[in-house]
This record gives C-alpha cells, structure tokens and sequence, in this order.
C-alpha cells in the first residue's frame, strides 16, 4: 500500500516473514524477497519499496535503510513558504530525485557494479548507472533470474484521473514507456498530490501523479495483471501488506470536513482488502497484513516519528505470530510441490508487496 513513513511498518512485516521463511527452511542467511516472489508492486511510496525489492533485488534489511534514508531526503519540507495545495508540492521532487538515484548507484544491479562494490563499497559514488533502465531483460515468461522479480508500480494520468491507472511493468514494456528510467517510475508512482510535483515521462511526455487517490490499495489491481502473466498457473497465493488502518472516517457539518472525509475515503485501503477477503477469504489463497494500532496520527511525511511506527509494528507482529506461521507454511508448501505433486524449485508469483500463483 501507499502510506509514506509508515511504509517502514510494511517492511517489518515483511522481514518477519522472511525470519520466517528462513528458519523453516533451515537457511544459513536471510533470502531476499526476490529469491520467493515471482511479482512485486506496490502504488506511491509502496511502489517505491516494490522497486527496491523487485527491481533493485534489495534484501528487506537494505530496503529498509534505503528507505529511511530516502525518506529523510524527500520528506523535508521546502525552505520557501509556498501555498499548502501548490501544484509544485511541499516538498522537493529533485531531493527525491537524487535520494532515488543514489539508491540506484549503491544498488545497481550491472555486473560490472556488483564485483567492484563486493571488493570496495564506496565504488558505487562513481557507479554510472543511474539513468538505468526500469525494464530488466531478465523479466520474461521463459526466463526468470533469481535476482529479479516482475515488478510493477501504479500511476495515474493527470489529466484523467478517473480513468485506470497506468502500470509501469518491468516486462513486456509499451513503445510509449519503454525508455522510463528507474528514478522517474520511482517518481510517477510517489508523486503525491501536495507533496512532491507531478512528473512528465516516457516517449510521449505524459504527466502522471501517484494513484493514492484510489489505487492506495494496489492488490486488486495486481492480482489481475499477475492472473494474465501466469494464466497458465491454476491457484494463485496472494500477500497484502498495508500500512496501518487509518481513522474511522466521519463527516462534519462544514465543508472543509467534507473534504478531508472525502479525500480519506480515497485514499482508503479498507475497501479493496474487504473485497479481496470476500473473494479468497478462507481459501488459504489471500493473506493480509496491517498494523491496527498506533499508526492513525503519523501523516505520510513524518520520518521522524520511524522509531513510534516500528515499535507499533513489532506489537503488531508479537500479537500475530500465528498469523505469520500460517502463511509462511502455506506459501513454502506452494513453493516445494508443483502442480503435478513433485518436488518444485520453481519461485512463486507475487502481488501488492507480493501475489503468489502454485504451478
């Protein structure tokens, strides 16, 4: 889900997880997200995780460093005074660029890259791939590399916002999006209405914002494209991860009150995790995640308050330690036996955070 800072309460659930994982497959190191899901997206600031994990191949400890550290950069405010709707945002959308690119350099995934930051960290300051591509080669129906996993973020089109979001895929890309850059899918999927100024990318220019307005929710949405990437596939395991439940949402009598309800309403996740639990709810196919305390007053920007969220999703995750067993013995038991009942190594599709289809 979208939800800022609080995407740091998404990730800890995530690297329980992988804890998880881990320890029932009696590993010696903690697997990354990309060794497990064949799919990962996520719309705004989850669809920046998404690209940390899927795209960049992050472990979920890197991940979250990197996004703390991405945070910091975006989300301080602006030194000149501005109008709080201005188009241009309250925050800097060149911080985030340059947050977003340094990520790209200290990740980069070109081989080159990889053995010189193995032998010397620092090389990565020089690392002259930030203008990489967001489509991997390696993203293909017949081939899948271990260290990448379909990725897909959502955006919106500014000048139809009613209309469904555009996907940025790492596969199968149109002629129209093909030459999109990590950094600038980064920045059409986060840019958040008053936050950060919309973005012109791809072949034709076109400007998008974020798809908080309603797609902060991304699974609904990623469940379909994951069901026509793996049509072959016959049962899909879906795992949703929020960002804490908001408020409940009331209305007032002034129209300012009705304006903030709305934009709440919109920016919801409750809807389409409900719909989702009514279609696969008990079926052991659709797991959902979200912190339920705590996290209702951290506004989307409030880096600082990272320590409060984490606290708040450890209890979370102290409280649902059976939860996290439950899926993690059901998604390992996809993962081990194919469709046939032989053993498998085959990796297993994701959506939101993650959607996993059984072969």
């Amino acid at each position: 889900d979208g939800g800022g800072i609080r995407g740091i309460s998404s990730l800890l659930i995530l690297e329980a997880i992988m804890e998880k994982i881990r320890d029932v497959q009696g590993l010696d190191h903690m697997p990354r997200p990309c060794e497990y899901f064949d799919f990962i997206g996520g719309t705004s600031t989850g669809g920046i995780i998404a690209i940390m994990l899927g795209r960049l191949g992050m472990s979920v400890g890197e991940c979250i460093r990197a996004y703390k550290k991405v945070a910091q950069q975006a989300f301080t405010p602006k030194k000149t005074r501005i109008f709080p709707a201005s188009p241009s945002g309250a925050f800097s959308a060149k911080a985030l660029e340059a947050a977003i690119k340094q990520t790209v350099r200290e990740f980069c995934t070109q081989p080159d890259c990889v053995a010189r930051r193995k032998y010397d960290p620092t090389t990565a300051a020089t690392c002259p791939h930030e203008e990489m591509a967001f489509r991997e080669g390696s993203c293909t129906k017949t081939y899948h590399a271990a260290d990448f996993s379909f990725s897909a973020v959502l955006a919106i089109t500014k000048d139809n916002v009613d209309a469904r979001p555009t996907l940025f895929t790492t596969y199968d890309t149109s002629a129209a999006l093909h030459g999109c850059t990590i950094w600038e899918v980064a920045r059409a999927t986060s840019a958040a209405t008053t936050f950060f100024k919309h973005i012109r990318t791809g072949r034709d220019g076109i400007e998008f914002v974020d798809a908080g307005f309603g797609y902060n929710n991304p699974c609904e949405v990623l469940v379909e494209e994951a069901q026509r990437q793996f049509s072959g596939r016959r049962s899909l395991r879906v795992l949703s991860i929020g960002t804490g439940l908001g408020d409940v949402v009331a209305i007032g009598n002034t129209r300012l009150s009705i304006i903030t309800a709305l934009k709440k309403m919109a920016t919801s996740s409750k809807k389409v995790a409900a719909s989702l639990d009514g279609r696969f709810g008990g079926t052991g196919q659709y797991y959902r995640f979200n912190v339920d305390q705590g996290l209702q007053d951290i506004t989307l920007s409030d880096w600082e308050k990272a320590s409060k969220i984490s606290a708040h999703a450890r209890n979370y995750l102290s409280d649902n330690q059976r939860a996290v067993k439950d899926f993690v013995d059901n998604f390992i038991g996809v993962v081990r036996v194919g469709g046939n009942g032989e053993s498998s190594q085959a990796v297993v599709p994701a959506a939101e955070l993650s959607a996993a289809q059984n072969s």
